[in-house]
């Protein structure tokens, strides 16, 4: 009975030494991989003040931290929140899923020096820092990355940090795709992309010019609490016109925007387009005193592109469905859709039910 005893009190010693073992064994495995991706990933994006992206293009944008809420792309224009907030998660979420296979890896570091992008990053920090003292802030370098190209599955990016040798395949935990898109050094992309945003009660006036039907022009304009409409043409206020049309034109100001910033337009197109008069113009001012105006011209069918003069079918020159736009005191030529636009693109008529 007593060996039995002693065979069974040895038994119980050599399960706790392999259960002991194996957690000894996880817990290492897992302070080595969580080690490895705190090379990567920023654990506390809320510090982070700038992030500078530069590629081999010679493209360059320096997104920096102005406050909570906004970010600004090399000190000229604001940062799209919603591309700043993907970035920081980004940053923030990824982790290591392995790391460059040694038979990869002279041909992984060759393909991060050709095609890369450059990523510093810094965040807050205080020259004096004594946990719940903190005085004199300053910006800290925190660490820089180089972001190559996607996997062969898709779903992870070639990272390596500078100053070491060993890259690694980067990608977001259960999160199906690749992250190079998110660092894009183009600072255009980077643009917030809205046009007009406006609270009505600081709408002073709306200006909306048709040059190709001047005495379809109007203006909405306030007086107090009060709008008013007045045609451009004839300078003459009428009255009786739909409210609610107006109130829906206006109201089209709160939050304006465009698809994308177009570069690649043929010239012969663009000579073609540009030297024509603007289909519309809208003038906003607000009650600063601040204006902002648009102008909107049709856009070639992109896809069968020919000379105006070589087609009948209008639906088959002009894009249907998109237009250009210039804002002034800009060089972008913006593309718009025309669904966004739809409460806009009304004459003067559309506002009353006859003429007055």
């Amino acid at each position: 009975m007593k060996k039995l005893s002693r065979n069974k009190k040895n038994l119980i010693i050599i399960g706790i030494i392999i259960v002991l073992t194996l957690i000894i064994t996880i817990v290492v495995s897992n302070q080595k991989t969580s080690t490895i991706a705190q090379n990567f990933h920023i654990e506390d994006t809320k510090k982070v003040v700038r992030i500078v992206m530069e590629d081999r293009d010679g493209y360059k944008s320096e997104l920096t931290k102005t406050n909570d809420s906004v970010w600004m792309v090399n000190n000229e224009f604001v940062a799209a929140p919603q591309m700043v907030k993907t970035l920081l998660e980004t940053l923030r979420d990824m982790r290591v899923r392995e790391p460059v296979a040694k038979s990869a890896h002279a041909n992984i570091i060759k393909q991060l020096s050709a095609r890369h992008v450059r990523i510093d990053i810094y965040s807050q920090s205080y020259y004096i820092n004594l946990g719940f003292i903190k005085l004199f802030k300053k910006e800290k370098f925190d660490k820089t990355l180089y972001v190559g190209s996607q996997t062969m599955d898709n779903m992870g990016t070639y990272m390596i940090v500078k100053g070491t040798q060993n890259p690694c395949v980067i990608h977001i935990p259960n999160f199906r795709g690749y992250l190079s898109t998110r660092f894009d050094a183009d600072p255009d992309d980077w643009k917030t992309h809205t046009i007009f945003k406006y609270h009505p009660s600081n709408i002073a006036s709306i200006k909306v010019e048709i040059p190709h039907l001047e005495e379809e022009g109007f203006e909405i304009y306030s007086e107090g609490e009060t709008f008013h409409f007045k045609m451009l043409k004839e300078n003459k206020n009428l009255t009786s016109f739909d409210t609610l049309k107006v109130t829906s034109l206006i109201s089209s100001f709160i939050d304006l925007s465009f698809e994308r910033i177009e570069k690649n337009i043929p010239q012969v197109e663009r000579d073609t387009i540009f030297s024509q008069k603007p289909s519309f113009i809208f003038t906003v001012k607000d009650k600063d005193g601040k204006t902002k105006s648009l102008r909107t011209y049709m856009k070639m069918n992109e896809d069968t592109w020919v000379s105006e003069h070589d087609k009948d079918d209008f639906y088959e020159i002009f894009d249907i469905n998109r237009m250009y736009g210039i804002m002034d005191g800009s060089k972008d030529t913006l593309v718009l859709q025309y669904f966004a636009f739809d409460n806009l693109l009304k004459p003067a008529s559309y506002y009353f039910s006859q003429k007055q």
